[in-house]
């Protein structure tokens, strides 16, 4: 058996594709979720550190691949553009989010039994 010390830690990540492309990861969930707490594109790519450019183009990528909008986008003039989850985006960022809670779950039972093992 091995010392506590010297455990072995699996790790990993979960995301979605569609024609080999990634749809949905960690990231663009948290995007989503930004976008719903703050109401703003421009907020929430602000709050993650990324530039307006990379966040539109993730959720532009999104929307182009789904079977219908995630987020609605509407400019603005003088108080700035909203940006609106659909109920489409919102099933679908609720399942991930199951989907990663699942997936923890199965890496840290992995990680039980291979230092249990070992």
């Amino acid at each position: 058996m091995l010392d506590k010390r010297n455990q072995f830690k699996i790790k990993g990540r979960i995301w979605l594709e569609i024609n080999n492309e990634t749809f949905i990861g960690e990231g663009k969930a948290r995007l989503l979720g930004k976008i719903v707490e703050l109401g703003s594109l421009r907020k929430a790519a602000a709050e993650m550190n990324l530039s307006y450019r990379q966040a539109w183009y993730s959720l532009n990528q999104m929307n182009k691949a789904a079977q219908e909008p995630l987020i609605i986008l509407k400019r603005g003039g003088k108080q700035g553009g909203i940006a609106k989850i659909t109920k489409f985006g919102q099933n679908i960022l609720n399942q991930f989010k199951i989907l990663q809670k699942e997936f923890s779950i199965f890496i840290e039972s992995q990680n039980k039994s291979i230092n249990s093992i070992l």
